[in-house]
């Protein structure tokens, strides 16, 4: 089970009972590409106030070094949350030690000192523990669509996933567009195959993004860029990866290109983000226009007919579109289009009316983060979070021929304390399932899962590419920070490679004899070493578990690496096995140990 973490105010000297900061963005391990915290106001009497304080130009938000005061490169922006909260967002272009936030806050003076190493998003420097990366992003507990996905598949063997792909994909390069990624020791590895292998670029900087701040397991996959699922029923399925998946296929899922591009290119090239809809200021319900709205493309039969719909119910409905690319033996029926308008003018309606694309409508994320009733409509396309949404708590839904939209709108607008409260409740849904640290966690979540499940040596083809830092990723600004995390190496740089340590092994007697071991773990000082002791008879093994140490002033957790392997045979002999190990070249969990009459074997257990 993943451990959930809650936001708590932080206490600070400085504030009075006015304001106080909370939020994970408040803490150096929460390493997102834009890190964030909100300011909360009070009343005199310590109660929430529900209401704006301070207009946006009275608000100053500053960051500099602790140690010289000078300012942070970084791009820094204010939202009003319009409910007596306001949300501060930075994304950092230097890494630094010891970061000191100042905020201007009308008459108020708020200060906060993040301790700590405060990594941007272009430091090479992963955090090794998996399970601390886990803890310090929050990672949702909620994972019932990566374990539905994963249910068919118990073992994967890439080789006969290959060869299979190789004749139901890689031979028809018109239709199917797909890349043959390796991760192995951090690095990233890829073959392309199709004609139109565009759409790397996305999978390509979520890899690239995380192997700078987690070291990820070792995996091999196939990675499909285009938008219809494809691991479908008719025959035996294979595991491919994808952004989207339907009823009819067996796809594991990641969160979309467009969701995860928003996450990394927040501030930055996008100003679509999840944030987005919940910092603009927009109409109060009562001013709101009491129709179902729509814009988009003719991506799907059915917008057509809402727009049909729409021409027959005007008090009802407000749908068109924008232009037709699919359906244009029909474009008479249908034109004048109608005008783009920016998706934060959608919610000046009461009611948003979500109908597939091609495949999933991808914008679902953006309207349930808004303030506006959703009217979904049922369809055999979702994406990796739909499982967990629930109708009638989080959206109205609606049937796919669209037959009773009419009668949920007019139910709407006779039930409005319901609707508001289904809106509070999709708000919340995205706060706790779509917010950038939990797209991060989806995706090394998938990866995990499915790296357990293989039985195929993962190994780097002489036919790939390195998949390279900042060449691959044109908007990242290369930080040539210092890495201090203390178990990486001593390079600097994109150069840094995650260390060649054994966390835990499976310790196998194949000697003659009974023996006695002795496994020595170490931590950053002296008083970290352990020594676990073990006796196996002839043909026995056991597995040591990884062994934990604390550091710092804030006793955070780390852990312990195996130094060496002492063993003594039954005629009174030692041999000995020393750090660094045959094949260890990255961090790992259950490496094998195999001990023979006359020495001590270094094995992987994928091979």
């Amino acid at each position: 089970m993943w451990l959930v973490l809650f936001y708590f105010f932080i206490p600070i000297s400085s504030i009075s009972a006015e304001s106080r900061l909370f939020g994970p963005g408040l803490r150096a391990s929460f390493q997102v590409p834009v890190r964030y915290f909100y300011l909360q106001t009070y009343d005199a009497n310590g109660q929430k106030l529900n209401h704006s304080t301070q207009p946006l130009d009275r608000i100053e938000f500053h960051l500099t070094r602790v140690s010289d005061q000078l300012s942070v490169h970084s791009y820094r922006k204010i939202d009003d949350l319009n409910d007596g909260t306001y949300l501060f967002r930075y994304r950092l272009y230097e890494s630094v030690k010891d970061l000191h936030l100042y905020i201007r806050f009308g008459n108020e003076d708020i200060e906060h000192v993040i301790q700590g190493y405060i990594y941007s998003d272009g430091c090479y420097c992963p955090e090794t523990n998996l399970t601390q990366w886990f803890d310090a992003f929050e990672c949702s507990a909620s994972r019932s669509q990566l374990r539905t996905d994963m249910e068919l598949f118990k073992t994967i063997d890439m080789k006969q996933v290959l060869e299979k792909a190789t004749l139901k994909y890689f031979q028809h390069p018109q239709t199917y567009a797909l890349c043959h990624y390796v991760i192995k020791n951090n690095k990233i590895y890829r073959k392309c195959y199709g004609e139109h292998t565009g759409f790397k670029m996305f999978s390509d900087a979520i890899f690239l993004s995380l192997s700078r701040k987690v070291v990820m397991p070792d995996v091999e996959f196939l990675m499909n860029l285009g938008d219809y699922p494809l691991s479908d029923t008719n025959d035996d399925p294979l595991p491919l990866i994808s952004w989207c998946g339907s009823e009819q296929t067996y796809d594991i899922i990641l969160p979309t290109y467009e969701i995860t591009e928003a996450t990394l290119q927040m501030l930055s090239r996008t100003t679509l983000d999840i944030f987005a809809m919940s910092t603009t200021r927009h109409l109060p319900w009562s001013k709101k226009i009491p129709k179902g709205f729509f814009r988009g493309r003719d991506s799907c039969p059915e917008r057509l007919d809402l727009v049909r719909l729409s021409r027959k119910h005007p008090d009802l409905l407000d749908a068109n579109l924008t232009r037709m690319f699919f359906y244009r033996d029909q474009i008479s029926e249908f034109e004048p289009f109608a005008p783009h308008v920016p998706m934060p003018e959608f919610f000046n309606y009461k009611y948003q009316i979500s109908l597939d694309g091609t495949v999933a409508s991808y914008r679902l994320p953006y309207l349930l983060a808004g303030d506006s009733l959703i009217f979904k409509q049922s369809s055999s396309y979702y994406e990796h979070f739909y499982r967990d949404l629930m109708p009638h708590k989080h959206y109205i839904p609606i049937k796919k021929d669209l037959s009773d939209l009419i009668e949920q709108l007019q139910w709407a607008k006779a039930h409005d304390a319901e609707a508001r409260t289904i809106i509070k409740h999709a708000q919340r849904f995205t706060q706790r399932n779509l917010l950038p640290n939990h797209i991060l966690c989806y995706h090394v979540q998938v990866l995990q899962e499915y790296a357990k499940r293989l039985i195929s040596p993962v190994q780097i083809h002489s036919d790939m590419e390195l998949v390279q830092h900042e060449t691959d990723e044109s908007h990242i600004k290369k930080d040539n920070c210092h890495c201090h995390r203390l178990e990486m190496s001593t390079n600097t740089g994109y150069g840094t490679r995650a260390p060649g340590i054994v966390y835990s092994c499976l310790i196998k007697n194949n000697s003659d004899a009974e023996v006695t071991i002795q496994v020595e773990f170490s931590g950053l000082a002296d008083h970290h070493r352990e020594v676990v002791d073990i006796e196996l008879a002839k043909g026995e093994e056991q597995i040591v578990d990884e062994k934990e140490f604390e550091h710092g002033e804030q006793q955070t957790k780390y852990r312990k690496g195996i130094e060496l392997i002492r063993v003594k045979q039954f005629d009174g002999k030692t041999i000995e096995l020393k750090k660094p190990f045959d094949g260890v070249a990255s961090p790992k969990q259950n490496w094998v140990f195999e001990i023979e009459n006359d020495a001590i074997k270094s094995v992987d257990p994928q091979k």
